[in-house]
């Protein structure tokens, strides 16, 4: 079940909540492999955590201390270290990090130079995740981090939860689209356990009422101009 929400086109809370009312993806043919191809169901092994601006990173310069420094990714992707000056490092890895500031720092200063970056502070992405949770709240993507694993970190489920449909939105190019996936499927293996993007929020349902939806509509029409949150 996808909900598309173009942003040229807002549509109202309410008429979300009537696509998704509950009953309605259970059981539906084809409902769990299309979650999985939507959110991006990947090999874990393949995510790696991509630095991003106000993230603080430490580098160190193997055996030339002076070099080494802890700072912050500025909003354009650069951090400024000893001597080179700022670097781009926005949108890298640690792993391609490590290798820009050497390649920097060899061309002028240093004879095969050897450099480790660490990631401090993580602040660049984050998800949301709302309604019936024991700690709802917004959450550092500290490396990959799937659908059940926010969930943990949120405490887990609330008593009065829905298990069996739980939304998650994520907007790609301006298109935000919502997702409907049940807690109970993934913890078992039925579904696969999506990986979280930075932005993405996930919604619980109050169980066995319509009430919860209109939980979910207030949750929805808060995030006043919510499309730049993602």
């Amino acid at each position: 079940m996808l909900i598309c929400l173009a942003c040229t086109q807002m549509v109202a809370a309410e008429d979300i909540l009537d696509d998704i009312a509950p009953g309605q993806q259970a059981g539906a043919p084809g409902a769990d492999s299309s979650v999985a191809r939507g959110l991006g169901a990947m090999d874990l092994g393949s995510w790696e955590y991509r630095i991003g601006p106000m993230d603080v990173i430490e580098v160190e310069v193997f055996q030339a201390g002076e070099l080494s420094r802890v700072a912050r990714v500025n909003t354009q992707g650069y951090v400024s270290l000893p001597l080179i000056g700022t670097v781009k490092v926005g949108g890298l890895t640690t792993g391609e990090a490590e290798r820009q500031i050497e390649k920097v720092l060899g061309e002028k200063y240093l004879q095969d130079p050897h450099v480790t970056v660490f990631v401090k502070e993580y602040e660049s992405q984050k998800i949301t995740v709302e309604g019936w949770v024991k700690n709802p709240g917004v959450f550092p993507l500290k490396g990959k981090t799937t659908f059940l694993q926010a969930i943990a970190n949120a405490k887990g489920m609330d008593r009065l939860a829905d298990f069996s449909e739980v939304a998650i939105f994520r907007t790609v190019d301006g298109k935000t689209t919502g997702y409907i996936l049940s807690y109970t499927k993934v913890r078992s293996g039925q579904q696969i356990d999506p990986v979280l993007q930075s932005g993405d929020i996930i919604v619980v349902n109050r169980s066995g009422s319509k009430a919860g939806w209109e939980l979910f509509t207030k949750t929805l029409t808060s995030f006043v101009g919510w499309t730049v949150l993602f």
